[in-house]
């Protein structure tokens, strides 16, 4: 293979006291120097970067390339140093100038590359992204590349970076109009096709999937801690690494809050040599913490998976997991950041608090060494469309339909988007004023650059920074914790939206505060000290995210076969975690019970929560669970709450066992209570407030206005987090009896795994928009509403006589429906109409003129009785007004003058003085149904 290089290049390779290529850079040299598309992919430590690049500079050596020749992306601004000085290593003694371009390099060093042009330019997606709408100038030299390579695209494809990147590439061929080389580098994927179709879209060039099957052996170890007390695992945990660490290590959490409470106690051991890495951790430390590690300075490192990727720190021996990652492939790729090396052997360990988390780390070892994987998820959101329409008009000031529609198309994600559904995008986005048509071309909107603005204020907090346009990086919104107007801490949004309302009790920095109210506009939530006790939700609790069906699968493998696996558990367990598994089989033979995998449900009645045992994939346990929380607030209370996991899911608040309700229902009506469940889901909200800037909406969701965002926002949601279609399935083969429900006072000890997730509760903060809306033109009773609304009628009752206080435009009231005899709200604005309206003739119409009436009127302390005839409210309404001393009537009674046998009585609450006659009108017109009737 040698033989094929340039004279310089083979001068290089001896430099590096090479003897030989690695097998998987002479796998690629071939189909990489004829010009194929291809996706080469090795574990970590193989040497990709370089089975892309020899062969590109060779060509280069032997071809008049002009800068910009090589665009090399990658998914994280910390892989591009390391790849910079790794790729100019061989581009600089070729005679070729290597670049940088990201949101952190340095204005002098952006200003450089346009006085010298770059032969290859290393970046992010973001970093293209920025080049192609906004550069204008440095745009023109990439009319001349020849290669684009996607490092790491593994991580990409999973995520809407991906999706944005394969559009990128599209517009970038439509832009230079020629099919430049497309090459993938990739750790180890379970669908190579999809991935490759993924990177090349509309690229008619020869294709070639380089894949080398080099099974990585590797050592584990599971621990399991002692102790099972919330306060005194992070204590325990603390310990057991500290004892063994290996330095230098990689200490990996599940989240940001996880790092910095595990980094707390390691400090307390007096640990000076161990830094911190994740995401909003400012880019100084996260430097100092990667380049202690490549100096052998570092003891360890406590990160997420920011360090996950292939960031070259230097000789890791070790990586330890706290707790186990959440899918095979998070797993693979920690454990791959030590022994990186060919050949090299990774090692880790894994720390378990609960009995589960050994279950779960089991699976996740048996998967692996199975060599099974998950398979990429694809995200196809037109939030990124609606972003690459605006970009492509912002590079072109004006695109037509048609060329827009040419370029998404080429995509494999978009390969068949109809041109209907572009259309209905774009007439939102016209709408909302971020792009307008003009003689048939897309052309920028003034609305543009009101919500992505160069100079942010405190007048305009709404307001987007202009740099974060060119991104789709979700970057965790938070909600900032403020007691007196001072931050005492964040939580991430999600979480937010999910577990926390007022009067709950939050420790952040070991302090407890109390939740006054939170604001979702201005993402605050002002607090006040608490004191410890009951009712506090364990941050760490939240940080539960979906789990992989293959970890699913492998529980179901161990609970049917366990004897099969003992002794793999000898071999990698240490004697906790044998104990704890053993355990957890031993305590359902002795409750008599079969363990419930795949076709037992053991329910339980616990504390006034219904438990669902069952292992089970997580998104038909998250699905179960909504439904169960909107049948809940339907009928008894929105005080309810739910919980989902792999093992199983549970429903707060209800005096009866719904789910069988469930079970008796059809698909149709099932499917109906699944979208309106996920419409108030705290996972909706969150993907709508991710998506709405995409689509030039920062203000309040309207109903009528935005079915377009909601539709788009229901549709990814569904799709991230739920799924209709196996739920059905599960649903009926529990109505079949292949799946038995078992009735039991003790659920065993799965059932902790359930309880081991905080409670999810519906999003209904803006419950007094919700029911405006559905009152808007008409007049409802309680019951009605509660159908419309799927709310309780007992709460939306107590909700209504809190809105007929407020003095502002959610304000309601209420009337008598005389035929019907129910009674009826509506809008305080809307009262007038519906007064007048032919549909409530008969409500406002006494019988007899002339009956004498005594009307009670009170305000605060004030109270005044009038005596009156339904005639002087119709003919002389003015004089009635004037015996009224007070505008607002906080109490008015309405009776017959004359005392009878069947004495009847009216009252009305919290009214003006402007609706007070017909209201009379109204109490008379249903006294005098009754009397009469």
């Amino acid at each position: 293979m040698l033989d094929h290089l340039d004279q310089r290049l083979r001068k290089l390779i001896e430099e590096k006291n090479w003897m030989k290529l690695t097998r998987v850079q002479e796998m690629s040299f071939e189909p990489i120097s004829n010009g194929y598309n291809t996706l080469v992919i090795a574990p970590t430590g193989y040497g990709k970067t370089e089975a892309a690049l020899l062969p590109i500079l060779n060509r280069m050596l032997k071809e008049d390339v002009k800068p910009v020749t090589v665009i090399y992306i990658t998914p994280l601004k910390a892989l591009i140093n390391d790849l910079l000085y790794r790729i100019d290593w061989w581009a600089s003694r070729l005679g070729f100038l290597v670049n940088r371009k990201h949101g952190e390099v340095p204005q002098k060093e952006k200003n450089l590359r346009l006085k010298r042009i770059p032969h290859i330019i290393v970046t992010t997606p973001e970093g293209l992204e920025i080049d192609l709408d906004w550069a204008s100038r440095f745009r023109e030299h990439y009319k001349n590349v020849k290669w684009v390579v996607v490092d790491e695209i593994h991580e990409l494809i999973n995520s809407k970076r991906g999706t944005q990147l394969s559009i990128l590439l599209e517009r970038l061929k439509y832009f230079i109009g020629y099919d430049f080389q497309r090459i993938g580098l990739s750790a180890t994927v379970s669908d190579e096709d999809k991935v490759a179709q993924f990177l090349f879209g509309s690229s008619e060039r020869k294709m070639k999937i380089i894949r080398l099957n080099d099974t990585r052996n590797f050592e584990i170890k599971i621990n399991k801690l002692g102790n099972d007390n919330s306060f005194a695992l992070w204590k325990s945990a603390a310990e057991k690494i500290n004892q063994l660490i290996e330095k230098p290590t990689l200490v990996f959490t599940n989240s940001r809050f996880s790092t910095e409470r595990l980094h707390e106690e390691l400090e307390k051991l007096g640990n000076k040599e161990i830094y911190v890495h994740h995401s909003s951790v400012s880019r100084d430390l996260k430097n100092l913490a990667e380049g202690e590690l490549r100096n052998g300075n570092a003891k360890a490192v406590v990160c997420t998976k920011t360090l996950e990727l292939g960031i070259h720190v230097g000789d890791i021996k070790k990586v330890i997991m706290l707790r186990p990652p959440t899918s095979v492939s998070s797993f693979l790729q920690r454990l791959g950041r030590s022994g990186h090396i060919v050949h090299g052997v990774p090692k880790g360990e894994i720390i378990c608090f609960y009995d589960f988390d050994v279950l779960e780390s089991l699976a996740l070892y048996l998967s692996a060494k199975d060599g099974k994987m998950e398979k990429p998820f694809i995200d196809d959101g037109l939030d990124v469309v609606a972003r690459e329409i605006v970009g492509m008009i912002l590079q072109n000031q004006k695109m037509s339909i048609e060329e827009i529609f040419n370029i998404i198309r080429g995509t494999y994600i978009y390969r068949n988007l109809e041109l209907s559904k572009l259309l209905d995008l774009v007439n939102y986005l016209v709408k909302n004023n971020i792009i307008k048509i003009e003689e048939n071309y897309l052309k920028l909107g003034q609305g543009f650059f009101k919500i992505w603005r160069f100079n942010r204020d405190a007048k305009n907090s709404w307001g987007k920074d202009f740099s974060e346009f060119f991104s789709l990086i979700n970057n965790d919104e938070t909600f900032s914790l403020k007691h007196n107007g001072i931050t005492v801490g964040e939580i991430d949004a999600v979480y937010v939206y999910k577990h926390v309302r007022a009067n709950d009790i939050i420790r952040i920095s070991g302090k407890f505060w109390k939740v006054l109210r939170i604001n979702m506009h201005k993402n605050t939530i002002d607090v006040t000290p608490a004191n410890e006790g009951e009712g506090e939700i364990p941050i760490w609790k939240g940080e539960n995210m979906s789990k992989s069906p293959l970890i699913v699968n492998y529980i179901r493998k161990i609970m049917e076969n366990f004897n099969e696996y003992y002794l793999t558990m000898n071999e990698i367990m240490d004697k906790n975690s044998k104990e704890s598994i053993i355990k957890i089989f031993e305590n359902y033979r002795k409750l008599g019970l079969k363990i419930p995998s795949r076709d037992v449900i053991l329910v339980e009645n616990k504390e006034d929560e219904w438990l669902y045992t069952v292992v089970i994939d997580e998104r038909i346990s998250n699905t179960l669970s909504h439904i169960l929380l909107y049948l809940v607030t339907k009928k008894y209370t929105l005080n309810a709450s739910s919980r989902s996991s792999i093992y199983g899911f549970s429903i707060k608040g209800t005096p009866v066992d719904l789910f069988k309700d469930i079970i008796n229902m059809n698909d149709r009506k099932i499917i109906k209570i699944i979208l309106r469940s996920i419409l108030r889901s705290p996972l909706y909200i969150a993907t709508l407030k991710e998506i709405q800037p995409s689509f030039g909406k920062i203000s309040k969701i309207n109903t009528k206005e935005d079915k377009f965002l909601i539709k788009e926002a229901l549709r990814q949601t569904i799709k991230r987090y739920f799924t209709i279609k196996k739920t059905l399935e599960f649903i009926r083969r529990v109505r079949e009896g292949k799946i038995k429900i078992v009735y039991t006072e003790n659920a065993g000890s799965l059932r902790e795994a359930i309880f081991a997730h905080a409670q999810i509760r519906p999003w209904l903060s803006d419950l007094n928009l919700t029911i405006y809306q559905a009152l808007k033109g008409g007049a409802y009773t309680v019951n009605e509403l509660s159908e419309i609304l799927g709310i309780s009628a007992k709460s939306l009752e107590n909700k209504l006589k809190q809105l007929r206080r407020n003095n502002n435009k959610y304000k309601v009231t209420s009337f008598i429906d005389v035929d019907s005899r129910e009674t009826r709200w509506c809008l305080y604005e809307d009262f007038i109409d519906i007064v007048k309206s032919e549909e409530y003739y008969s409500s406002f119409s006494p019988l007899n003129n002339n009956e004498i009436f005594a009307v009670d009127l009170k305000s605060g302390d004030n109270q005044v009785e009038i005596l009156l005839k339904p005639y002087d409210l119709i003919n002389n309404p003015e004089e009635i007004l004037r015996k009224i001393p007070f505008n607002n009537i906080e109490e008015a009674k309405v009776r017959e003058a004359i005392d009878t046998s069947y004495q009847f009585l009216q009252k009305y609450y919290h009214v003006g003085k402007d609706i007070i006659v017909y209201l009379l009108l109204n109490a008379i017109a249903y006294l005098q149904s009754l009397k009469y009737s």
